[in-house]
C-alpha cells in the first residue's frame, strides 16, 4: 500500500479518533483506553505507546499504530488526554495541533492535524455509553513527503472539517450495537501536485455542504468464527443513510502545453444501505441513490492547436439495487465453478437493478488536425429495471424525447441527426420448471423516430420516399412452460424438447414510416399433443387480422429510384396477393388468417395448408 493509501487511512482514522470513537468503552479513562486498543487491533494493526496516570487523568504519549501488511507502515499520532470528569463521563483530549507522521518503506509523509472548539465526552454505564461530539474545525495538511530520505518540494494537500456534531450509542449484549447521528457542516479539501523538475502540475479543490449521517450496526462479538448465516442468526445487521446539500469540485491539470480543467457539482444527494436477515434468504442487501441536479465540464487545450470540450448535466439521478444472497453462501463463493446457475438460483439468489434520470443534457466538441467535430445527446426521462430470481427474468426500460447529433469530417454524408419521442422495452421470462403455463412478455416500441435528410438521401436523394417519421410497435404476450430447467447443464443437450407454448396473443403490431402502415393483432392457442401437422411444432388455433396501407405506393417508388427492379415489385405484388384482400380506402389490403386446430391453415377462408 502506497504513501497515499497510507494518507487516506490515516484521515479516516484520526476523524474517528476524534469524532466517531468506538461504543462498547467504560466509563473510566483506564477502560475508554482499553477499549479503543482492542478496537485498533482487531484491524490486524498494533498499538505502542507510553502512558501516565495520576488522579483520573490518563495520558497516552508517543502513540504509534502499526501496519505489518507489507510495505510495514507506521502511523505516528502524537498525545491522546483521557480525563475523568468526576460525574461518571469521561473527556477526551488533543492537542490544538501537532504533527502524525506516516512511514511506508521508503515513503515519510508528515501530516499536521489542527483543530478548535473539539469536544468529546463519554458518558453512561458500562456497555451501554453515549458519545457527543463537537468541533468547530478539525484539518490535515501535507506538510512535508520524503522518499529514499530525499525531500520532493511541490507537494499540497488538506483536508478540513467544519462544524462537525454529532452522537453515538453504543451498547454491548452479546452484539455489539451502534447508533449514530452525524452533521458536518462542511468538507473542503485541496491538493497541489507539481513535479519540480518537469512542466506537470495538478490542482484540484472542492467542498461538500451540510453532510448527513445516521448509522445503525449490530454486529456479533463473534462474528470471526460465523458463517454468513450463524452470523445473521445471531442478529447481525447494518443500516444507514448519507445525504448533502451540495458537492463542488475543480481541477486543472497542465504538461508542457497541453492543459485540461475541469468542474463537477451536484445538488441535494442521498445514499441508503442495509444489511439484514430476509424471509427466504439469510440475507436481503438493498441500496439507493438519488442525486440532482449534476453538472460535469471538462476543457482541454493540446498541442498543435488541438481542442476539446464537454459538458454533461442531468437533473435527476436514481437508483436501487436488491440482492438475495442464499444462506450457504461462503460454500458458492469458494467453489463457484463446480456450482451450477440452478444451485444457486435455487438457493434463493436473486438481484434486482434499477437506474432513471430526468432531463439529460451532454455533449462533445472537438478540433483535430484543424477539423471541428461535435457529439451530442439530449433525452427527458430514461427508466431502466432488471431483476433476475428463481421464477422470472425482467428486463425494462423507458425513454422519452431522445435527440443524438454527430457531426466530424470522417463522415462524408455530413451531420447525422436522430430524434426519438419514445421507446419502451419490457421483457418478461419465466425460468422455473412448472406443471402449469406461466406467461412471458415482449412488447417493444420505438415511437416517431426521425432521421437527418442527408440519411434519407443515402437511397432517396429526391425524396420520392415521404420522409415522416418512423413507429415500430410489437406487443406479444403468452404462457408457456419449461420442461427442462434453463439453468441445468441438460437445457444444452441437442434433441430434447425445452418447454410448451400453450398460448400467444398480438396484441398490437405498427410499423408506419415513409409513407406506409402495417398493424396487426392475433390470438392463439398451441396443442402440444400435436406435434405432426406442422412439423414439431404444437398445432396451432386461433386467428391474425393484418391491414397494410400505401403498400403499392412504396412498391412504385422503389422500382423509380432503382432500389427494386419491375419483376422484384411484381413478384411482391402477386406473393401478397395469395393471402391478402382489397381493404376499404385507397392503396389498402387486409388479411385474416385462420388456424383451425385440425391442421389447416387459411388465409381469407382460402387453404394454405
Amino acid at each position: 500500500m502506497n504513501t497515499l493509501n497510507r494518507l487516506c487511512t490515516t484521515t479516516a482514522f484520526v476523524a474517528a479518533l476524534m469524532a466517531t470513537s468506538p461504543s462498547w468503552a467504560d466509563v473510566t479513562a483506564e477502560q475508554v483506553w482499553s477499549d479503543w486498543q482492542d478496537m485498533i487491533e482487531s484491524t490486524g494493526a498494533k498499538v505502542t505507546y507510553d502512558s501516565a496516570a495520576d488522579d483520573g487523568i490518563l495520558t497516552i504519549n508517543d502513540l504509534v499504530v502499526t501496519v505489518d501488511e507489507a510495505p510495514k507502515t507506521d502511523i505516528r499520532l502524537g498525545a491522546v488526554v483521557l480525563q475523568e470528569t468526576g460525574d461518571g463521563s469521561v473527556q477526551v483530549l488533543l492537542p490544538a495541533s501537532g504533527p502524525i507522521i506516516i512511514e511506508t518503506g521508503s515513503e515519510k509523509a508528515t501530516l499536521e492535524q489542527r483543530n478548535t472548539g473539539f469536544s468529546l465526552i463519554v458518558s453512561g454505564t458500562a456497555g451501554d455509553l453515549t458519545y457527543r461530539y463537537a468541533a468547530t474545525e478539525i484539518s490535515l495538511a501535507l506538510t512535508e513527503y520524503r522518499k529514499d530520505d530525499i525531500r520532493r518540494e511541490g507537494l499540497k494537500a488538506q483536508v478540513a472539517l467544519n462544524d462537525l456534531s454529532g452522537m453515538l450509542h453504543g451498547r454491548t449484549t452479546g452484539l455489539r450495537q451502534l447508533e449514530q447521528d452525524f452533521t458536518l457542516g462542511k468538507l473542503a479539501y485541496m491538493i497541489d501536485l507539481t513535479h519540480p523538475e518537469k512542466e506537470i502540475s495538478f490542482t484540484s479543490e472542492g467542498s461538500i455542504t451540510n453532510l448527513q449521517s445516521d448509522v445503525n450496526v449490530a454486529i456479533p462479538e463473534n462474528i470471526k468464527t460465523l458463517t454468513m448465516a450463524e452470523a445473521m442468526d445471531n442478529g447481525l445487521i447494518m443500516k444507514g443513510n448519507i445525504g448533502y446539500n451540495d458537492i463542488a469540485a475543480r481541477f486543472t491539470y497542465s504538461e508542457n502545453e497541453d492543459k485540461i480543467t475541469g468542474s463537477g457539482e451536484s445538488g441535494s444527494g442521498d445514499i441508503r444501505m442495509s444489511l439484514q436477515k430476509g424471509d427466504n434468504t439469510v440475507v436481503e442487501a438493498s441500496e439507493s441513490i438519488s442525486f440532482g441536479p449534476i453538472r460535469l465540464r471538462v476543457d482541454g487545450d493540446v498541442a498543435d492547436n488541438d481542442m476539446f470540450n464537454a459538458r454533461f448535466a442531468l437533473d435527476q439521478l436514481g437508483g436501487r439495487l436488491d440482492m438475495g444472497l442464499p444462506e450457504n453462501i461462503e460454500s458458492f463463493s469458494s467453489g463457484y465453478g463446480e456450482t451450477s446457475m440452478a444451485d444457486l438460483m435455487n438457493a434463493g439468489f436473486r438481484v434486482g437493478v434499477n437506474l432513471n434520470y430526468d432531463n439529460l443534457d451532454g455533449a462533445v466538441s472537438f478540433v483535430r488536425g484543424g477539423e471541428a467535430g461535435s457529439i451530442s445527446a439530449i433525452s427527458d426521462m430514461l427508466d431502466f429495471g432488471f431483476s433476475l430470481s428463481r421464477e422470472m427474468l425482467r428486463v425494462s426500460s423507458a425513454s422519452k424525447g431522445t435527440e443524438f447529433n454527430l457531426e466530424t469530417v470522417d463522415l462524408p454524408i455530413g451531420a447525422i441527426r436522430l430524434v426519438v419521442a419514445q421507446t419502451l422495452q419490457d421483457f418478461r421470462l419465466p425460468l422455473k420448471t412448472t406443471p402449469d403455463p406461466q406467461p412471458f412478455v415482449y412488447h417493444e416500441e420505438i415511437r416517431d423516430l426521425a432521421i437527418s435528410d442527408n440519411l434519407w438521401a443515402m437511397f432517396d436523394p429526391d425524396a420520392q420516399i415521404p420522409r415522416t417519421a418512423i413507429t415500430y410497435v410489437l406487443n406479444v404476450s403468452g404462457l408457456g412452460n419449461w420442461l427442462v430447467d434453463p439453468f441445468a447443464p441438460e437445457f444444452d443437450t441437442p434433441g430434447n424438447t425445452k418447454g410448451e407454448l400453450h398460448r400467444l396473443t398480438l396484441h398490437e403490431l405498427l410499423l408506419r414510416g415513409a409513407g406506409v402502415e402495417l398493424t396487426g393483432a392475433g390470438d392463439f392457442t398451441f396443442n402440444n399433443d400435436d406435434l405432426d401437422s406442422y412439423d414439431g411444432i404444437p398445432a396451432p388455433k386461433g386467428d391474425l387480422e393484418l391491414k397494410l396501407t400505401g403498400g403499392n405506393q412504396i412498391l412504385d417508388t422503389l422500382v423509380k429510384i432503382g432500389v427494386l427492379s419491375d419483376e422484384d415489385a411484381l413478384g411482391f405484388r402477386m406473393a401478397l396477393g395469395l393471402f391478402t384482400l382489397k381493404g376499404d380506402g385507397d392503396d389498402t389490403i387486409v388479411s385474416h388468417i385462420e388456424a383451425n386446430g385440425k391442421g389447416d391453415l387459411l388465409a381469407n377462408g382460402k387453404r394454405l395448408k
